[in-house]
């Protein structure tokens, strides 16, 4: 499953953000303007009532409190409702207090079941306290008002249907909202490149931030991050200084502690190298001590001479694995290099191949002192009873070399992989096993890395090391 970066979080959070006050406003707008046109409809249908209640108690103020029946008022009334529904430019009716329909305007064709021709009207003529309310019936508001008579009892009960439609909002408030989208679309745009510049900026901080812990090494100087504000991510700049400070102390510690370790270790080897012939030597002097023949006495001297020889081999190979060279390092073609020294062991199975120039910035003796010692190792490798097959293969690569010695010996053996480089590490009967651990030393001084595997029959040593402009493409 993907994982969304924080660069693509931190852009998604705010555009939902900016989507979803978008739809809460145009929500409570929209409910907003419904709520007003409604409350407009009631303040117009109470005004017009109340002019329409004020216009009919004008008309019947000389028979108010006469008490007439529903018939004699009809008389009264007679064709006026429609002059009144004309005048106010809405239908009307008029009840008698006991429920009966007296008349009504016809004057927009408003449906007769908004006028029955009897309700019952006792909620309304129960007392003053309830002169007007307003009942909503299927798309109409029908006001309902009552005309008191002198001695404050219901004369008349008006009933004024008002056409309604709660769906539909007024233009003015379309276009406020139109308005409104268009601005949110503006703002919405805006939004995605703030979005966009502001993601980037935090993310850009972030891949900084994990470059610099990518390039973090333990044995060499690593760069602190400088920041300008005191908030989250300069807080994870101010861990990571910390950290390289740390980091660096531990390095230094560590590394004092390895050169002890491994002085120990010399110390021991060299201890132990250098007892070994002692021994000889000292019983040797002590029969030359007490023999007379001459004869005798110069073989025991050659023996002595040859001790003497191997401890200064010993102690020659410590002095070289000791000896920090001083590098020169300039642009050589490897190929040609590599070439040249295997050209000396043309004649023991050594083949060399190669692709071409390959330059690199080494230093040329120490380069052909690692090709003899690798070839060396590899012609040791080889039992007695099995012919020499050693190939020395330079590839090119983008952007580095690649030289390998393939032999066809005994290899490595599995428990001893991990100490193929170690200072003390040989599978020989002789020698100290300072020639790996000294070609290491050296490539990495040229910036590159060996490596080496078992192969089915034999050993492969890969070295990988940068290359120069100077490359043919």
């Amino acid at each position: 499953m993907a994982v969304l970066t924080i660069r693509v979080r931190t852009f998604l959070f705010m555009m939902m953000i900016l989507l979803v006050a978008f739809v809460l406003t145009g929500t409570f707008s929209l409910y907003h303007f419904k709520a007003e046109n409604k409350n407009y409809h009631y303040e117009r249908l109470e005004r017009k009532e109340k002019a329409i209640s004020s216009h009919i108690d004008y008309i019947t103020k000389a028979y108010q409190g006469q008490e007439l029946s529903p018939t004699q008022w009809k008389i009264v009334l007679g064709g006026r409702m429609d002059e009144i529904g004309s005048i106010h430019k809405l239908d009307l009716g008029l009840y008698h207090p006991n429920g009966a329909l007296l008349a009504r305007s016809h004057v927009f064709a408003a449906s007769d079941e908004l006028f029955p021709a009897w309700i019952d009207l006792n909620a309304l003529t129960s007392g003053s306290n309830t002169r007007y309310k307003v009942d909503a019936i299927e798309g109409f508001l029908m006001g309902t008002d009552k005309i008191m008579a002198p001695d404050n009892t219901v004369e008349l009960i008006i009933r004024v249907p008002y056409a309604v439609d709660d769906s539909v909002i007024p233009e003015e408030d379309y276009q406020f909202l139109r308005q409104l989208g268009f601005i949110y679309v503006l703002l919405l745009f805006v939004g995605i490149v703030l979005a966009l510049i502001l993601s980037n900026y935090i993310s850009r901080n972030m891949s900084i931030v994990g470059a610099k812990l990518k390039k973090v090494r333990l044995n060499q100087s690593n760069e602190k991050l400088t920041w300008r504000h005191n908030d989250e991510i300069g807080q994870l700049i101010q861990e990571y200084n910390l950290m390289v400070e740390k980091l660096e102390k531990t390095a230094v510690d560590l590394a004092k502690s390895e050169r002890e370790s491994a002085w120990k270790e010399m110390a021991q080897q060299v201890a132990h190298e250098i007892k070994n012939p002692l021994t000889p030597m000292k019983l040797t002097l002590q029969m030359m001590q007490r023999e007379k023949d001459v004869d005798e006495l110069q073989e025991m001297s050659k023996h002595l001479l040859e001790e003497i020889e191997g401890l200064t081999s010993i102690a020659e190979a410590f002095s070289r694995f000791a000896q920090m060279p001083s590098l020169r390092l300039e642009t050589h073609d490897i190929s040609y290099l590599s070439n040249r020294a295997v050209a000396l062991y043309s004649d023991r199975g050594v083949q060399f191949s190669s692709e071409g120039p390959v330059y690199a910035s080494v230093d040329k003796e120490q380069w052909s002192r690692i090709i003899h010692n690798l070839v060396k190792n590899a012609l040791q490798s080889v039992p007695a009873d099995r012919k020499p097959e050693i190939m020395v293969r330079v590839q090119r690569a983008p952007g580095k070399g690649i030289v390998s010695v393939i032999d066809n010996g005994t290899g490595v053996p599995d428990e001893m992989k991990e100490r193929v480089f170690e200072p003390n590490f040989t599978t020989k009967s002789s020698g100290m096993g300072l020639g790996l651990a000294m070609v290491r030393n050296l490539i990495q001084n040229f910036g590159g890395t060996i490596d080496f595997e078992n192969k089915r029959r034999g050993a492969a040593f890969t070295i990988t090391i940068p290359t120069q402009q100077n490359n043919l493409s």
